[in-house]
């Protein structure tokens, strides 16, 4: 497994129901990695506004953490982790 550290802003598809956000979908370079699974979620409240953090997996079986920063509502890709 290889792990990266990405910390970039980019674009996400997320269903907002029942008060909660769920990622579906992100693109990255020019292209659509469409997440199969959430595999945890967590709140980060220690600043004035929370940030959201999302592990999951796309298509691939890579593993990403995604983070919505809730003060100007911008998604982030904080790593990757893929397989060989």
């Amino acid at each position: 497994m290889r792990s990266e550290s990405i910390d970039e802003a980019v674009a996400v598809r997320a269903d907002f129901s029942g008060g909660t956000v769920t990622p579906v979908a992100f693109r990255r370079r020019g292209r659509e990695h469409r997440i199969r699974r959430v595999n945890t979620r967590w709140v980060d409240r220690a600043g004035r506004h929370p940030r959201f953090y999302f592990s999951v997996t796309d298509e691939n079986d890579d593993v990403y953490q995604l983070q919505l920063q809730t003060n100007d509502l911008v998604w982030w890709l904080d790593t990757v982790t893929m397989e060989a």
